[in-house]
């Protein structure tokens, strides 16, 4: 059964309120607070339907109704108008960023305290290794008759192997041949700038078998390709939430939250396109603790994913806010990091 327009206006209404109280929302508060041309005793009949189709939920030592999962959802797909931020917001985070771009470590760190002081929620940050990185030197250990393991090592100490299909009839010396040219031309230069077209120009200076040198980046690019880093804000922000007096609770999701391949899972799940993404309740994949939402961008470069925004909190979030707020990060990000590598 769909909702009439009068039932959507009183679950946004519901929702609303419960978002900035944190307090079961009664009909009579409905009433005199939201504009709705219906009474109280109405809006009662109304709310009880929204509870027995699943949209509202009771806690037991109220009378009021509180938001379920399923109303959140329908809330965010159906009702919501993300708030764009406001030019003295956005001149805010150009200030809080102005002296704190010297390396793209600094940018991310200071991403993650700045969404956290903004929305008072856990603020997560995953960028690719590659935007740290300057390649060092390539090399080659045998494996066997077909493979080889290509070594790429970068200026940080980040070490990547990966496996390489050893074309028939290459030696090893061959290999290494090809890891020094490699080496000669690329040593110095950003891992996130080894693109199709250094690949090209690469081609231009050789007059062997292009393909073993094409084969060689796309093992680097897979060497790469998992190499992420993360950076948190906000975890503390946590402890003030009514959602998490509950020690025990706030304990387990801290104790997720430290656990480097739990995040990774977080922020590696679908929606890699230019929307922000919202995951309420099993959908963030938090089990055991089932009453959180992820709100998530990607920001990009030329269509390569350069990493991730998230803000991780109660599904009782400023939803509006929060997406309106990551939607101008993730373009403000790219553009940082746009500015600090052609500074360099």
């Amino acid at each position: 059964m769909d909702l009439d327009a009068r039932k959507q206006k009183i679950l946004q209404a519901i929702i609303q309120d419960y978002i900035s109280s944190a307090e079961p929302v009664g009909s009579r508060t409905i009433a005199r607070k939201y504009d709705l041309g219906v009474s109280a005793a109405t809006i009662r009949n109304e709310m009880f339907d929204l509870e027995m189709m699943g949209y509202l939920e009771q806690p037991h030592t109220s009378s009021g109704r509180i938001p379920s999962l399923k109303g959140y959802r329908f809330y965010v797909d159906c009702l919501l108008k993300p708030t764009k931020i406001t030019d003295a917001e956005k001149q805010f985070v150009r200030a809080w960023f102005q002296d704190k771009v010297s390396s793209v470590d600094q940018i991310f760190q200071s991403t993650a305290k700045l969404l956290a002081r903004i929305t008072h929620n856990v603020t997560l940050v995953m960028a690719s290794q590659r935007l740290n990185s300057k390649l060092k030197y390539i090399r080659f250990l045998p494996l066997d008759d077909r493979r080889a393991i290509m070594i790429v090592v970068t200026d940080t100490g980040q070490v990547e192997n990966c496996l390489y299909p050893r074309p028939a009839g290459a030696s090893l010396d061959d290999l290494n041949i090809i890891a020094q040219r490699l080496t000669n031309y690329l040593a110095g230069m950003a891992i996130d700038h080894i693109d199709e077209k250094a690949i090209e120009a690469f081609h231009e200076t050789i007059v062997d078998d292009v393909e073993l040198y094409r084969l060689a980046f796309r093992s680097m690019g897979r060497a790469f390709h998992k190499g992420q880093q993360f950076y948190k804000g906000g975890t503390m922000e946590l402890l003030n939430k009514p959602e998490f007096k509950d020690v025990d609770k706030a304990k387990s999701l801290f104790t997720m939250l430290e656990e480097q391949d739990v995040v990774a899972n977080l922020l590696h799940d679908e929606g890699e396109g230019e929307a922000v993404t919202v995951r309420i309740g099993e959908e963030a994949k938090l089990s055991p603790i089932n009453d959180c939402s992820i709100i998530e961008a990607t920001f990009t470069d030329h269509d390569v994913v350069l990493g991730k925004l998230a803000v991780l909190g109660p599904a009782r979030m400023e939803y509006a806010k929060i997406i309106g707020l990551l939607d101008f990060m993730k373009q403000h990000v790219t553009h940082m990091l746009a500015h600090y590598h052609d500074d360099k």
